[in-house]
């Protein structure tokens, strides 16, 4: 797949409101360099002229003085690109993160290895909203608050990167996704960690769950929107005493979804943060 550069320079006052906007409107991530004084510079690839176009008429609408240019990536594709900044990543002493070209993982070191396929869906493990549900993940499974008995929804899956960490745990569950890309790249990703058995992939959103079906752990790396706008709905789909991981949450939203999902009453969660970036787990007891 030939790729186009988008190329896009914001103030850095503006830094936190736009990488949140990116994180709604690029799925599949974003590169970040200082540029000139007070200014950011954001790389996005993107695979036709067209998302350029939209891309960047979506910047202009909220920014006026943001300057986005496009050129061509010559002679890379994405694959190859992702080849050069896919190191793994380490969750605790839990999981490695590793692309299927690794080999034949020999560096894993007793860590349970999740095999990514980089596409365009978000979820390699290097965002710090993927990182810190995984180490939510890794913490539940060390105070033995999830086990194989516990069934998982997670919404919103993407690469699927958090439903094969709860499979690799030997949980099963259910992995949605209203993008059908990432639906494909999540079953790519599936059949790479053969755990066929253990984890359903399906397009949509709770819309699709059956009539009072509820789950052990509910996972959702999402937005702060509509984790807010879905509270009631999240919260009628989890089993008493079950895990509600959620992220995707900037810091300075913190206090707004707690307090949403305490109105559905939640007790107060606990907080995980990385960066400007915060997930909250709610559990029944102290993590």
């Amino acid at each position: 797949m030939r790729l186009l550069r988008f190329d896009c320079l914001i103030a850095n006052q503006d830094d936190d409101v736009f990488t949140a906007f990116l994180s709604e409107q690029v799925s599949w991530g974003w590169e970040v360099e200082s540029a000139k004084a007070d200014t950011t510079r954001y790389i996005v690839y993107l695979d036709t002229e067209q998302a350029a176009k939209e891309l960047s008429g979506a910047i202009k609408k909220q920014w006026p003085r943001a300057q986005c240019t496009v050129v061509p990536f010559e002679g890379r594709d994405w694959s190859e690109s992702w080849k050069e900044f896919f190191v793994p990543v380490r969750i605790r002493e839990t999981f490695v993160i590793l692309p299927p070209w690794r080999g034949g993982h020999d560096d894993v070191r007793g860590l349970i290895p999740i095999v990514i396929q980089p596409k365009m869906a978000f979820g390699t493990g290097h965002h710090a909203s993927t990182a810190l549900c995984l180490e939510a993940v890794a913490r539940l499974w060390e105070k033995s608050m999830i086990t194989p008995q516990t069934r998982f929804l997670d919404l919103g899956t993407g690469t699927g990167i958090l439903s094969l960490a709860c499979a690799k745990l030997g949980l099963s569950g259910l992995g949605l996704d209203i993008d059908p890309v990432a639906v494909d790249n999540a079953l790519e990703n599936q059949r790479l960690n053969d755990v066929e058995g253990l984890l359903e992939i399906r397009r949509g959103g709770l819309e699709v769950l059956e009539s009072g079906q509820r789950f052990g752990l509910i996972l959702a790396n999402i937005l702060a929107g509509p984790l807010a706008r879905m509270a009631a709905d999240l919260v009628s789909r989890l089993e008493p005493a079950g895990c509600l991981v959620l992220s995707g949450i900037l810091v300075d939203q913190v206090a707004r979804i707690e307090k949403t999902y305490q109105d559905q009453a939640l007790p107060a969660p606990f907080r995980l943060t990385r960066e400007e970036w915060a997930a909250l787990v709610w559990t029944a007891s102290s993590l």
